[in-house]
């Protein structure tokens, strides 16, 4: 019998303590393919370019079909075009996906990202407002959906992939959160991402809890001590998400 949200939380059997909480989170832990490929950036770079505006669900078939038939990106630099399209066809926007990755497999052969060799990034994004509070959406759950509190634009930081084509935030964000922890274990650069996307939102907040013991507010970056109400709303919020439930049904 599958666990309900609740029962990730409350049990007939003991009485749930911080180190409870804190083990239940880490079976909670959020599977998202860039951390499969950390080790290569290229094909973390053609992960992200299908999940673009695309469900997981959808995109990673695709994606896993593609490493099948071109690993590399010498390979793919030589796609045929029609092939690459009719295998993303199912994803939309397959035309200009297919040149994408191929133009980003050329690319990626004539200049390749190396660690400490950052490069000026092209995408402005939403300066984050210091000066705002996280509003909860219900007093029972973290915040799932809240609204982006920010204040003018700024250049995104230099990164190693940023003179790449398709580096756009989305890209920029999973590769400082899960290569440069892969390069360097000790590299504290995912807790300088402030993403949008609601994957690596709830990623980060599932990180920032196990390894910082630290609730973490994705519309400004900020944090503060993680409080058992805290942890047992997160588990909540991570389970529904394993679930697929719809987050506005729990909502109203």
């Amino acid at each position: 019998m599958s666990k309900t949200p609740s029962s990730y939380v409350s049990s007939p059997y003991f009485q749930n303590t911080t180190e409870d909480l804190y083990r239940k989170l880490e079976a909670l832990k959020p599977s998202l393919v860039q951390e499969c490929v950390a080790h290569d950036p290229w094909k973390l770079l053609v992960a992200v370019t299908l999940l673009n505006k695309t469900t997981a669900r959808v995109a990673l078939p695709v994606f896993w079909n593609l490493m099948s038939k071109w690993e590399t990106p010498w390979a793919m630099s030589q796609a045929n075009e029609r092939q690459l399209r009719d295998l993303i066809h199912p994803l939309g926007t397959y035309t200009i996906r297919s040149r994408r990755l191929i133009e980003l497999s050329k690319a990626y052969l004539i200049d390749p990202p190396t660690t400490y060799d950052a490069r000026p990034s092209r995408p402005r994004v939403p300066s984050p407002s210091k000066n705002s509070k996280s509003t909860r959406l219900k007093p029972d759950l973290p915040p799932l959906s809240s609204p982006r509190l920010r204040e003018g634009r700024v250049r995104y930081p230099a990164t190693p992939i940023s003179h790449l084509p398709g580096a756009g935030p989305y890209a920029l964000d999973s590769y400082r959160i899960f290569c440069t922890t892969y390069d360097d274990p000790f590299s504290e650069e995912w807790k300088l991402v402030i993403p949008t996307d609601k994957e690596l939102i709830a990623y980060l907040r599932w990180k920032w809890a196990i390894n910082e013991h630290m609730e973490w507010f994705p519309e400004t970056g900020s944090t503060q001590p993680a409080t058992p109400s805290y942890l047992s709303r997160l588990l909540i919020y991570l389970a529904l998400r394993r679930e697929g439930q719809n987050m506005n049904q729990i909502l109203n």
